[in-house]
């Protein structure tokens, strides 16, 4: 297991071991609906490790929205001047934030990699 895959699999097993945030089923924040980011991105990081880091399309198509989507939702939960400031909930999405980021630069990686092995043939 590369040490990329050996922290995310760690963040993962200490994500699934925290609580979802109080307050936060049906709520959209940034345009972005918490439960369902929580399940995609999740979703994501399981199956990327299942599959030992694996490149597939869909995988970096999840990753690189789930990205996006969750830096629009940890700065308003860290925020103290936001109206929706919740420090658990920003540490909560803020963990799946930072799985995200490691997987979709190992994908990028990846794809830089096959893109310079085609070229060298």
């Amino acid at each position: 297991m590369t040490d990329v895959r050996a922290e995310v699999a760690r963040l993962y097993e200490q994500h699934r071991k925290l609580r979802y945030p109080k307050g936060q089923h049906g709520v959209e924040i940034a345009g972005v609906e918490l439960v369902l980011i929580d399940a995609d991105a999740s979703g994501c990081v399981s199956s990327w490790l299942e599959t030992n880091g694996e490149l597939s399309e869909h995988t970096l198509w999840c990753a690189s929205r789930c990205l996006d989507d969750l830096r629009k939702v940890v700065p308003v939960f860290a925020d103290p001047r936001s109206e929706h400031y919740r420090p658990y909930a920003a540490h909560y999405y803020g963990r799946l934030l930072r799985m995200v980021r490691l997987i979709t630069l190992e994908l990028v990686a990846e794809v830089a990699r096959r893109a310079d092995s085609s070229r060298s043939i």
